[in-house]
């Protein structure tokens, strides 16, 4: 199965979906037709099993750049390194996220596995947040996080689907773009209401 996932990420980077087809499949992995429909059933349950497996290497990117925020003194720093992380993961994994997004967002199974995801991911992120729960001067901490965590979200999608030039118009660096993010929502987090 592992091979095959393996092919099928490989095919997908080299052709996008349209190369994703059973018989590429199981060419690039060396298995057979008969291994394949055993695993995945069709072509829909490999997509399942991509996006599964997409999902869980967010989740292991996600973890580790939690942990390297909560190491800081500050909740800015911790909201640098977050973010830094976060677009580091984008990178990586933007053609796949890309594509669950634009073209399976409309299949249930698919999204209810997305929705668990950003679920989990909003919990860790609020989790972050609250350890420097000294620093917000919020009236109800959960609910700033909550909301802190919907802005990150935002750019995590926007860094997705878009250029960094074509949000604006104008092009800035990763680096002073995670430096003023993490500030605003500081900012946001550490202001009273």
């Amino acid at each position: 199965m592992a091979r095959m996932l393996d092919a099928a990420d490989a095919l997908f980077a080299e052709g996008g979906d349209e190369a994703l087809t059973v018989e590429a499949v199981v060419e690039r992995s060396s298995t057979s037709v008969g291994s394949f429909y055993a695993r995945f059933g069709d072509r829909n349950g490999l997509l399942e099993a991509m996006h599964e497996r997409f999902l869980e290497r967010l989740a292991t990117g996600g973890q580790i750049a939690i942990q390297a925020a909560a190491r800081q003194k500050k909740l800015v720093g911790a909201l640098e390194v977050l973010i830094t992380h976060i677009f580091a993961i984008v990178r990586e994994y933007r053609n796949s996220a890309r594509f669950f997004v634009m073209h399976r967002s409309t299949d249930v199974k698919l999204r209810a596995q997305g929705i668990q995801a950003n679920a989990f991911f909003a919990r860790m992120f609020t989790d972050l947040v609250l350890r420097y729960q000294n620093e917000i001067a919020h009236a109800k901490p959960a609910n700033a996080a909550d909301v802190a965590w919907r802005m990150t979200f935002a750019m995590f999608a926007q860094q997705v689907m878009f250029e960094n030039q074509e949000v604006s118009g104008a092009a800035i660096s990763d680096k002073a773009l995670v430096r003023e993010l993490a500030r605003c929502l500081t900012a946001y987090l550490t202001s009273a209401a």
